[in-house]
């Protein structure tokens, strides 16, 4: 079987619209604890959970990764009807990536700290870095950017909804999920935000999967000219 570059574009978009989300639900269920009396006993059960404190930073940074940019590949579906919905949507997805990186930084540079003999010297040092101007500068910038990235996610899903790829259902999952998550702001809330993005995401993914491949921007020009192969 030879796939054109449109092929494979079209099926790494649908895969990671499932699996990223999956990757952000599993970063979330491998650290499920509630938090701690104060901040320094958070910091202490960070000394005997720093491998999976490094191991959810680090599949949240992936999963985030990876929602987002599908996000963006998935507005390539669109032409005239949802294509500037669709633009704008994936060059803010694109800008929220930068912004959860910046976030999830955090996690492994006080998962390290935590492992130091001095426990004192060790919290003292999370907290000077934390409370630091610069963090706060660089905290501040990467929130703003991952708002920018939910919103990039909800408006290529406005798009798909003009291009009449999907319904107004996976939209409306979303926005509970970012609601909730934001109101309430626990563990457990941020895993049903998670679960929820999932359900709305492999929904779009199989619309997508379903749809006329000639409904990909660019596809008709990719049939029409020597197509370029990729063996599976």
């Amino acid at each position: 079987m030879k796939w054109t570059r449109i092929d494979a574009t079209r099926w790494i978009v649908v895969s990671g619209l499932i699996v990223g989300p999956a990757l952000l639900a599993a970063s979330v269920l491998i650290n499920l604890t509630p938090p701690g009396e104060s901040m320094r006993a958070d910091f202490d059960t960070m000394a005997q959970r720093s491998g999976l404190i490094v191991a959810e930073a680090l599949l949240e940074t992936i999963g985030f990764m990876i929602v987002l940019a599908c996000f963006a590949g998935a507005s390539h579906a669109l032409r005239a009807r949802g294509g500037a919905l669709g633009t704008w949507g994936a060059a803010l997805s694109i800008t929220g990536i930068v912004g959860f990186s910046f976030s999830n930084a955090n996690g492994f540079t006080l998962a390290e700290l935590a492992q130091l003999p001095d426990r004192d010297a060790a919290f003292g040092t999370a907290m000077a870095i934390t409370s630091s101007e610069t963090a706060a500068l660089t905290s501040t910038i990467g929130t703003a950017m991952e708002v920018l990235g939910q919103i990039g996610i909800l408006l290529v899903i406005g798009g798909l909804m003009r291009a009449h790829i999907v319904r107004i259902w996976p939209l409306l999952i979303v926005v509970v999920g970012m609601i909730v998550n934001v109101v309430i702001g626990m563990m457990l809330t941020t895993l049903i935000a998670d679960l929820l993005l999932l359900a709305a995401s492999t929904w779009i993914a199989v619309r997508l999967a379903r749809c006329d491949r000639d409904a990909w921007l660019g596809a008709a020009g990719v049939t029409r000219a020597e197509p370029v192969e990729v063996s599976v």
